[in-house]
């Protein structure tokens, strides 16, 4: 099946069309299954927040411990934006949201590819390669999976530049300006096109006593675009004031998250990683097409950055399929039209074949997708489970309080508790929490030195923490705390003198897994 994408007006051929749909099938079935991270929580009641009050910039109103402490929420766009789509249509609407996100980045790169001259079958095994490895991060409704797509329109505008094609260059600070209210991802788009720009000013240089090739874009006109995409990246509710935290948050080390440590090139996501990268290497070498230095500066950064953090998997990918695409497929028609007793064409008969194939292979994976489209799950083994019949408990006591809390569950308990109780910490970490304080609950949570700073320092009136961890244990010992519940996963105790807690202990928990195993969002 060698058909290529339609030119022109031209009518795509039925077996493009049939790619098309099974690469979109496998996209849809995949992205649909939906788990309920902590942050969707967040999202949706920061979201709320914003709506309700009208404002932006306000002291943080969900921690005891702030002190009125101005919230930098870098991703305030995205909070209010998954808040409507939930107010309106539900947790289903997050999830076709979700959904739609990544097909449009589907289509547009397998889109590409073709035009790059691939063949539509493996321009569909390209992108059904880069599904495999945005699987792990489109599980949960998170703002990088708008950078994915916002990056992937940067790698486009490079590519078209180092043609020569400027049409779209006065397109980007508009797009830098949006993304910067959305997430702090646009930080990858400004790095790769400094890196193209600084990359191509030097082969500019090197190349000067050359005569000049007239199909390259003026860079009088593209460093002021790049410069302007950072200063644009000011328009938000901080101005410049965020640049810092952001800065900051990059860097910072954060050994208790699994997504910020090094990918784990023994895994089976690592060796794929390097295979993918091996491929690129081969088809960059014995590609026959043209080959771009500037271009190759930005996928080797890129290539590197999986190696500091498990979470920038998706930009690499991203990044050696759409500038290294056109090499890979170039090097593999060069390789297999060299292999001695090759047919030129598979005949219309097996065409037809592949085709229904591919065709009742979309259809099969729509089907299955449906039921998925209807629940965020809590799934506890994929260590998301959350404290849903003790959260359940406080709610329905109608308390007021200050709840010291494990990291992980303080956006759910957010979502559910406020604004009667107020949490000590949550995911938000840095944009709500300074560093004192962030320790001071790390120290509660693992029962490290002055692991009591958090129940003396401040007015910390209840503990929710996990069953049979140091917290937990030294609680259970020290003087003047009582234990008001517990069961496998958590445990609630109190301060003694607190006059509700005969209120806690005559709530009846919900009828709900302890966990919310199997239960849905929210």
């Amino acid at each position: 099946m060698t058909v290529g994408p339609a030119r022109g007006g031209e009518r795509l051929p039925p077996a493009s069309l049939a790619v098309i749909a099974l690469v979109m099938g496998l996209g849809l079935y995949q992205f649909a299954r939906t788990f309920a991270d902590p942050d969707v929580w967040g999202y949706v009641a920061t979201g709320r927040f914003y709506y309700e009050t009208g404002r932006i910039r306000q002291a943080e109103p969900f921690s005891y411990v702030t002190a009125g402490h101005e919230w930098l929420n870098f991703e305030w766009l995205f909070s209010v934006l998954v808040f409507r789509v939930f107010a309106a249509v539900g947790p289903p609407g997050l999830i076709v949201l979700k959904v739609a996100i990544g097909l449009l980045l589907l289509g547009v790169v397998y889109r590409f590819l073709c035009r790059q001259g691939l063949p539509s079958p493996r321009a569909g095994i390209l992108v059904m390669m880069v599904i495999q490895f945005l699987v792990p991060y489109f599980l949960i409704v998170r703002p990088h999976l708008v950078t994915y797509g916002f990056f992937v329109a940067v790698l486009l505008l490079l590519h078209a530049l180092d043609r020569g094609d400027a049409r779209w260059l006065y397109a980007a600070p508009p797009l830098f300006a949006l993304w910067a209210n959305l997430h702090p991802g646009f930080l990858a788009g400004l790095g790769v096109l400094g890196i193209w720009t600084v990359v191509e000013l030097g082969r500019r240089w090197l190349e000067k006593d050359k005569p000049a090739v007239p199909s390259r874009p003026s860079m009088w006109a593209v460093i002021p675009i790049v410069v302007g995409c950072a200063l644009v990246t000011g328009l938000n509710p901080w101005g410049y004031h965020l640049h810092p935290l952001l800065w900051r948050t990059a860097l910072v080390p954060r050994p208790e998250l699994l997504e910020w440590q090094p990918l784990y090139l023994a895994s089976g996501q690592g060796i794929g990683y390097l295979l993918l990268v091996a491929a690129a290497a081969a088809g960059w070498t014995y590609s026959r097409r043209p080959r771009s230095v500037p271009l190759l500066g930005a996928i080797a950064a890129c290539a590197l950055l999986p190696l500091v953090a498990w979470r920038h998997v998706p930009i690499a990918v991203l990044a050696i399929t759409v500038l290294a695409g056109e090499h890979i497929g170039d090097a593999w028609e060069r390789w297999s039209s060299a292999r001695p007793g090759r047919s030129s064409a598979p005949s219309p008969a097996v065409e037809r074949i592949l085709a229904a194939t591919a065709t009742v292979g979309a259809a099969l994976l729509i089907v299955l997708a449906v039921p998925r489209v209807g629940c965020i799950v809590i799934d506890p083994p994929s260590a998301l489970g959350q404290p849903v019949r003790a959260i359940g408990l406080l709610r329905a006591s109608g308390i007021n309080a200050n709840l010291a809390i494990d990291f992980d569950w303080g956006l759910y308990a957010l979502y559910h508790l406020t604004p009667g109780i107020k949490v000590s910490v949550d995911g938000r970490r840095e944009t709500a929490y300074d560093d004192r304080v962030y320790a001071q609950n790390l120290d509660f949570r693992f029962g490290h030195g002055d692991w009591e700073a958090l129940l003396r320092e401040h007015d910390t009136q209840l503990a929710l923490v996990r069953r049979l961890h140091p917290s937990d244990n030294l609680l259970r010992l020290k003087p003047g705390w009582v234990l008001l519940y517990e069961d496998p996963l958590a445990a609630l105790f109190g301060r003694a003198d607190l006059p509700y807690l005969d209120r806690i202990r005559a709530t009846p928990p919900p009828s709900v897994p302890h966990d919310g195993a199997g239960l849905c969002m929210p």
